[in-house]
């Protein structure tokens, strides 16, 4: 029932070492490597209910809505670490296609999970 709701396709990319130096900088070169890829939603949380002031307390004079980002992924997407890349491929909503995100941590580690749900930092499209 998890993945019937996953309307989205994602590809989850890790940078490994391509044997080669980078003529520009002189460094190990890198290219990215697919290690999972397939139904996916992206999911947030938080706003006016998790605001916090500047300072960190809550505060009802001067709230800042904090979000948070998860990635739900099927139960048999294993084998993904922290630092790893989600790029969404297609999605119901035109404007997560393309966007990426970081792998931070999983918060899904427990004896009868239904998905693997990670959460996430977007990170900058590449050009």
């Amino acid at each position: 029932m998890a993945e019937s709701i996953m309307t989205d396709t994602c590809r989850i990319e890790r940078t490994v070492a391509s044997g080669a130096l980078d003529p520009d900088t002189c460094l190990p070169a890198t290219r990215p490597e697919t290690v999972w890829q397939g139904k996916c939603r992206i999911q947030t949380s938080g706003g006016i209910a998790s605001a916090t002031s500047m300072q960190g307390q809550s505060s009802p004079a001067s709230p800042t809505p904090t979000w948070n980002l998860y990635l739900q992924l099927p139960i048999t997407a294993t084998g993904l670490r922290t630092g790893d890349s989600a790029v969404i491929t297609a999605s119901l909503d035109p404007d997560l296609v393309g966007r990426r995100y970081r792998l931070v941590n999983q918060q899904s580690e427990k004896s009868h999970a239904t998905a693997r749900r990670w959460n996430v930092e977007e990170t900058p499209q590449e050009a």
